[in-house]
C-alpha cells in the first residue's frame, strides 16, 4: 500500500492521505451467553483503570463464532458437528438485537466471519445447500439488504474449493480505527488526548477475539496503521514512553508475534518525527560505499524508491525540480535515495534517462528486492517512503510527496536561515557570525 503526504501544514489531516477503507464494526447478541461457555476468546491485555476506553460494537468486542483454528483442517471435509455449531452461531448472529438495529453493518461482518471459517475445509454438497437455503431465507426476510446478502453468497461460493490457512481472508483489513479518524491526526505535536485515543483503540482492537485468536496475522494491520499514524507528528518523551510501554505489554502477552511487535517498536522509537534518524551505510550505483552520516549538516530528503513502483516514478519530476531549485545556490540541501530494483543496471539506466543526478544506494540485492538490508532496517513497507531530515539528522517529516516534499525542505531551510539571522544579530560586533559588522 502507499501513503499520501503528511497533513502537518496548510493541507490538514487526510486531504493528502490515502484513506484506508473505513467501515463500522458489527455487533452480536447471541454470543453473550454462548461465547464464555465455549471459551471463544484469546489472551487479553489488561486495561489500566486510568486509560481511555473505546466501546467497540459487540461483533468485534466479543466472540460469536468458534475459533477459526477449529476449521483449519488441511482441506478435509468439514464434519457435520462443527458445521452445525457454525450454522447455529450464524443463525443467532443474524437474529441478534444489535444486528437488527444496524443490519447493513452488522450482517456484513457476521457473514464475513462465517465465511472465513469455511475457507480451508471442503464443504459437502448437503452443507452447501443448507447454507444457500439459509441465505435465500435471509434475503426474503430482509429484502432491503438483498444486495449485501447476495454478495456474501457469491463470496461463499468462491470458497467452496479447499484452500490453505494462508488463504483465510484477514478480518482486520475490514476494520479501520486509525487512519480514517481525522481527530487523531496531529497539527505538528501530538496532544495527550490523541495519544490516549490511539492507545485505547489499539488495546481494544488487539483484544478483539477475531484478532487475538490469530494474533500474528491479524494484529499486523492495526499495528501498522497505528505506526503510520504516529509518523504524522511528534511525540513528547513522556508520550513516547507511554506508547513503548504499551507495546511492551503486547509483546509480553503475545510472544509468538515477537518479530512483528519488535518491528513496530523499532519504527515508533526510531523513525518518527523528532527522533535522530538511524545511520545507514551501503554502496551506491557505482559500487562506492557511503553513509547517511556523511551528509550531517545538510537538509536531507531520503527517498525509498524503485522503478518497478508506479507511485515512485510519479516522483521523478518533483525530484528533478528539487535538484534544479537548489543546485545553483549555496543552500545545504541533499536528495538521496535507496533503490529496490532487483537488477542494478535498471536503476543505472533510469538515472541517466530520467536525469536523476542524486546519489543512490542500491539495496535491491536481497532475495526479495524490497527487503534489502537498508529497507529492512528502516522497516519500509510502503513505496515510496520519504523522510525529510534537518541538518542535525533529526526526522522532521515522513511521507511528504511531490510538491509537498519540496515545501517541507523549504520550511526547514527557512528555519535554518532564521536561526542564522538570529545568531548574527546576537553576535558581538566584529564577530564573524555578525557578518563582519
Amino acid at each position: 500500500m502507499t501513503r499520501g503526504p503528511n497533513p502537518q501544514r496548510s493541507v490538514r489531516p487526510m486531504k493528502r492521505v490515502c484513506v484506508i477503507i473505513a467501515v463500522g464494526v458489527a455487533c452480536f447478541l447471541g454470543g453473550v451467553v454462548v461465547s464464555p461457555m465455549l471459551g471463544w476468546h484469546g489472551p487479553q491485555i489488561p486495561v489500566p483503570a486510568s486509560e481511555a476506553t473505546i466501546g467497540l460494537p459487540a461483533a468485534v468486542e466479543r466472540a460469536w463464532f468458534p475459533p477459526i483454528g477449529e476449521y483449519e483442517n488441511g482441506g478435509d471435509a468439514l464434519d457435520d458437528e462443527r458445521f452445525e455449531v457454525l450454522m447455529a452461531a450464524l443463525d443467532a448472529a443474524m437474529s441478534a438485537e444489535e444486528t437488527l438495529a444496524d443490519f447493513a453493518v452488522e450482517a456484513h461482518f457476521h457473514l464475513t466471519n462465517f465465511a472465513r471459517r469455511l475457507t480451508v475445509p471442503r464443504i459437502t454438497e448437503p452443507q452447501r445447500e443448507e447454507i444457500s437455503d439459509f441465505l435465500t431465507s435471509l434475503g426474503e426476510k430482509y429484502p432491503d439488504h438483498l444486495q449485501l446478502i447476495d454478495r456474501r453468497k457469491a463470496f461463499l461460493t468462491s470458497l467452496y474449493s479447499p484452500k490453505f490457512t494462508d488463504d483465510v481472508p484477514v478480518f482486520s483489513g475490514r476494520v479501520d480505527l486509525f487512519l480514517s479518524n481525522l481527530e487523531l491526526y496531529p497539527d505538528g505535536d501530538f496532544e495527550d488526548d490523541q495519544v490516549d485515543q490511539i492507545l485505547a483503540r489499539l488495546r481494544a482492537v488487539l483484544s478483539a477475539p477475531e484478532v487475538s485468536d490469530s494474533f500474528e496475522k491479524e494484529a499486523a494491520t492495526h499495528l501498522n496503521h497505528a505506526s503510520m499514524l504516529l509518523q504524522f507528528g511528534r511525540l513528547s518523551p513522556e508520550q513516547l514512553a507511554r506508547v513503548l510501554a504499551y507495546i511492551d505489554e503486547v509483546a509480553a502477552v503475545h510472544p509468538e508475534a515477537s518479530d512483528l511487535i519488535g518491528n513496530t517498536r523499532y519504527l515508533i522509537e526510531n523513525l518518527t518525527p523528532g527522533r535522530v534518524a538511524p545511520d545507514l551505510t551501503g554502496t551506491d550505483t557505482d559500487g562506492e560505499e557511503f553513509s547517511l552520516e556523511d551528509y550531517r549538516g545538510n537538509i536531507v530528503a531520503l527517498v525509498f524508491s524503485g522503478h518497478w513502483c508506479g507511485p515512485c516514478r510519479v516522483e521523478y519530476p518533483f525530484q528533478r525540480a528539487m535538484m534544479s531549485l537548489y543546485e545553483d545556490t549555496n543552500e545545504d540541501v541533499v536528495l538521496l535515495s535507496v533503490n529496490s530494483d532487483p537488477v542494478l543496471d535498471t536503476i543505472r539506466a533510469v538515472k541517466v534517462r530520467e536525469s536523476l543526478g542524486y546519489r543512490t544506494w542500491w539495496d535491491g540485492h536481497g532475495e526479495v528486492s524490497t527487503e534489502g538490508p537498508i529497507a529492512t532496517e528502516w522497516r519500509v513497507g510502503a513505496w515510496p517512503t520519504i523522510y525529510i531530515l534537518d541538518e542535525e539528522g533529526v526526522i522532521r517529516f515522513v511521507g511528504e510527496r511531490g510538491a509537498a516534499m519540496i515545501a517541507a525542505v523549504d520550511e526547514l531551510l527557512k528555519e535554518k536561515r532564521w536561526a542564522a539571522f538570529e545568531a548574527s544579530m546576537l553576535a558581538p560586533v566584529g564577530d564573524p557570525q555578525a557578518g563582519g559588522q
